[in-house]
């Protein structure tokens, strides 16, 4: 089993509690962003609105094991399975550029440099 394979399971056991009335979930993300693979081990509890999320491995693009690591969690264990990808987001929200509770008490809208004060 290959060292990447045994520290998902590591944390895998660490984080899966099998307390009553919650329910588990592994989320595998394609994170086209950071070009990696990301594990996470989810969970809520009954009646709850809260996801409590846990990542298990962030997985490398370039690594080329991603078929090796699943089949190994797969193997150990039997929850259900959610893919996302972040090249096709769920909710597109623009950028937050006033908010005045949350201590952006200006607007933080992208401004041009000026002679004054220049921004790298």
């Amino acid at each position: 089993m290959r060292e990447e394979s045994k520290l998902l399971l590591q944390r895998y056991d660490h984080y899966f509690q099998r307390e009553y009335n919650y329910r588990y979930w592994l989320r595998i993300v394609t994170n086209r962003f950071d070009n990696v693979y990301g594990f996470f081990l989810e969970s809520r509890k009954k009646g709850e609105a809260i996801v409590h999320s846990n990542e298990l491995l962030a997985l490398p693009f370039a690594s080329g094991l991603f078929d090796t690591v699943l089949h190994d969690l797969q193997a150990h264990s039997h929850l259900d399975i959610i893919y996302r990808d972040t090249a096709q987001l769920r909710k597109r929200v623009p950028a937050v550029t006033f908010d005045p509770l949350h201590g952006h008490r200006h607007s933080t809208a992208y401004l041009p440099t000026d002679k004054n004060n220049k921004r790298s």
